[in-house]
């Protein structure tokens, strides 16, 4: 099934289509498409959507309409947010809308805005305790979270289109005082961790054109070697770096800058001086940026549940989700498998969840006749909950298990981003247990295992699933698995003698 979300921002009109799965379990963007119609040119000074403004939005929502009907699209959600919200003549233009379009806009709340694309960002990201917020170019929302339960909903007028309508000079240029006078505002209207409820293990997270004309900006100043702005981190003293820069530029030079670009140029400054601030103001050393908000949490919540969506009446944040939604995608017994390597010690830190995001790709995601190499970079174009380089050393993993030169020569292309020494050991430790899980998953096979950080041996018995079970490759794959996890490791198959097996020893029957 495709359906889309059009939005009607402050500044930019955006569409998004999705395939959604017949379950309605997940879903994943096909087509995105963003017109800068600056719906709120003039708002702030009138309290009126003017003329000319509402006229571009029109013609945009026509252009959108018919671009559902070409790409197949049976079901749109359309949503408008701060633009419309605080028009005075936010009727009249709806009913334009209706008319002109046969699009109904569903207006949302500030409190709405921000749960719905805080939603769409924690999905993607997966943070328990975080404070969230999404800069558009009216407004800012801000979303503070403890335990996976919301504990704070603020909506505050400081987008990146109104500061600058208010703030700058007739050439879109910011003269000392007035860039002065924009950021004592700022600070005055940004609250304080106390008024969030944050505690100290809250990370900062953010959505929004804004932050990702700066992160990719970041990244071009930094030569980062992936094109990927999902979950990529950006210090507080580069932000405030690229601000300094840009208040030195004029509205052109800005626009010229690749990463940032013509329809970005005049909002940008506002933007990076309000993501400064909120940083220097509560304490955050680095922001993670997201690609999903707004409209993948409106898609969710709709999925939820239609009609409460419609009438206003569903829960837009359910309770997050303790467990990361890679580990529903494992079978039962390699789930478990995995969470006893880390209390046994055997898998540290994030390893256990690299290894399950690894799994996910070796049982059921990548075809045997894709070249490594192919599918390596398929695994870090995917968003996730992993850092970037999490990502990597899972990518690298099954490259490991496929083609281990094409893993080598993948390693040393991107050893820049990589811990070398550490990061190879754990590429080979979980290629080794991803190759005895993947025998286990593909035979369809059974298996129960003993293991304790106490206890230097790995106890394994397997009861096969074929008729014809590869007793070989299990044999060699639990060699090579004692040997990266330096165990001995005791395994049988149902009918046959126990063999054990460590680094360096001769497999002996038991």
């Amino acid at each position: 099934m495709k359906i889309s979300v059009i939005d009607l921002g402050f500044n930019s009109l955006k569409l998004v289509s999705y395939d959604v799965k017949p379950d309605n379990s997940s879903f994943s963007a096909f087509y995105q498409r963003s017109l800068p119609v600056r719906l709120g040119e003039g708002l702030s000074q009138t309290g009126f959507l003017g003329d000319e403004p509402a006229r571009r939005a029109l013609e945009g929502l026509r252009l959108f309409k018919e671009l559902n009907e070409f790409n197949g699209v049976r079901y749109c959600l359309p949503i408008a947010t701060s633009g419309v919200r605080e028009a005075g003549n936010r009727d009249q233009f709806l009913s334009r809308v209706v008319e002109e379009t046969g699009l109904r806009l569903k207006v949302l709340s500030g409190r709405e805005e921000a749960l719905y694309s805080f939603s769409g960002a924690s999905r993607a990201l997966g943070l328990s305790d975080s404070l969230f917020f999404d800069i558009g170019g009216g407004s800012v929302e801000f979303v503070s979270c403890r335990d996976s339960r919301v504990k704070k909903i603020l909506s505050l007028p400081l987008g990146g289109l109104r500061l600058t309508q208010l703030y700058s000079a007739s050439d879109g240029s910011f003269k000392g005082k007035a860039l002065a006078a924009m950021k004592k505002r700022v600070l005055e209207l940004l609250p304080t961790r106390a008024e969030l409820k944050l505690d100290d293990r809250a990370v900062l997270m953010g959505v929004g054109g804004n932050l990702r004309a700066l992160a990719r900006w970041d990244q071009e100043l930094r030569a980062y070697q992936f094109n990927k702005l999902h979950n990529y981190t950006i210090k507080r003293s580069s932000v405030k770096t690229m601000a300094e820069e840009l208040s030195k530029l004029s509205g052109k030079e800005i626009g010229e800058i690749y990463a940032i670009g013509k329809d970005r140029a005049e909002t940008i400054l506002a933007g990076a001086v309000v993501v400064e601030l909120t940083m220097r103001k509560l304490g955050f050393d680095r922001v993670t940026v997201s690609t999903h908000g707004l409209r993948d949490g409106v898609l969710a919540s709709f999925l939820e549940d239609p009609v409460a969506f419609h009438q206003g009446r569903n829960r837009i944040v359910p309770r997050l989700k303790r467990r990361p939604e890679w580990w529903q995608t494992l079978p039962r017994s390699v789930g478990r498998f995995i969470v006893k390597l880390e209390d046994a010690g055997l898998l540290e830190g994030s390893e256990p969840r690299i290894l399950a995001y690894a799994m996910r790709w070796v049982t059921s995601e990548a075809p045997p006749t894709v070249r490594p190499e192919a599918v390596f970079y398929q695994i870090m174009d995917e968003d996730s909950s992993l850092s970037h380089r999490e990502q990597l050393v899972a990518a690298l993993t099954f490259a490991e298990m496929r083609k281990p030169r094409s893993a080598e020569w993948l390693f040393s292309a991107y050893r820049s981003m990589l811990k070398p020494k550490k990061s190879r050991e754990a590429m080979e430790k979980l290629a080794a247990v991803s190759r005895f899980l993947e025998i286990i998953v593909k035979t369809d096979s059974r298996f129960s295992f003993s293991l304790d950080s106490r206890d230097p041996r790995v106890k394994i018995r397997v009861v096969p699933g074929r008729q014809e079970f590869p007793s070989s490759l299990l044999r060699a794959s639990v060699a090579e698995l004692g040997s990266r996890l330096d165990r001995f490791v005791e395994y049988s198959v149902k009918g046959s003698p126990t063999i054990s097996k460590r680094a360096g020893e001769r497999a002996v029957e038991a």
